[in-house]
């Protein structure tokens, strides 16, 4: 297991691979819909569409909602760049209508171009304070998504006319994106619209293009 990008490679992979990871749902609408499906068109950090389902379950007297989606690339629904997640989202604390939230989050990520085929394992953790109400809420958010670890195919063209010497394999640490912003949604019956917009960073701290995410998505409860 190899430990390092070659030269300029992590920066490409951690644009490409590193996805903002965090959704925002309405925590009190958990009781009144414990099943959800969903889809969002999302500029994150490319435009991605995405399309999932959620169910909430008691958990040590906690709400929680474990949710599943997929994501892939909206220009020519493009399978060569996804992205799939496992999610645990709950209110961790809450006074009246007053919540912070938490979620938890595994991703597996891939994307192909001309320099490289990659695949990617992370995780994000991201927490929000808010007023959540059972017809609208708006939160603040701020989290951190990892890239833990990379499998690297370089392209022949890559190897021809950039660095010949490169190295397929797995490694370590390609890289991290903090992001922070704004949520909120509104609910007619049993439909959500809940859109969020940000800026997100490395984890050096450093700005990336592009700087911002946003994302809208329609929910359905039942």
């Amino acid at each position: 297991m190899r430990t390092t990008l070659s030269p300029a490679l992590g920066l490409l992979v951690s644009a490409a691979l590193v996805n903002n990871a965090a959704a925002q749902w309405n925590v009190a609408r958990f009781d009144q819909s414990p099943n959800r499906v969903y889809s969002s068109f999302a500029l994150d950090p490319a435009f991605v569409t995405t399309v999932g389902y959620g169910r909430v379950v008691p958990v040590f007297g906690h709400d929680v909602q474990l949710a599943g989606d997929v994501a892939i690339g909206a220009a020519g629904m493009d399978f060569d760049d996804f992205r799939a997640r496992l999610q645990a989202y709950s209110s961790v604390a809450h006074w009246r209508s007053l919540h912070l939230t938490g979620s938890a989050t595994f991703i597996t990520r891939g994307t192909e171009n001309t320099i490289y085929r990659g695949l990617n394992f992370g995780a994000d953790l991201t927490g929000a304070v808010g007023v959540y109400r059972p017809g609208w809420f708006v939160a603040g958010e701020f989290g951190f998504d990892k890239a833990i670890i990379t499998h690297i195919t370089h392209s022949d063209w890559y190897r021809t006319n950039i660095y010949p010497d490169a190295k397929d394999g797995w490694y370590l640490d390609a890289g991290g994106t903090y992001h922070y912003g704004g949520s909120g949604g509104i609910a007619i019956g049993r439909v959500e619209l809940v859109g969020r917009y940000g800026w997100q960073r490395t984890e050096e701290w450093n700005a990336l293009d592009p700087p911002m995410y946003g994302s809208l998505g329609l929910v359905v409860g039942f």
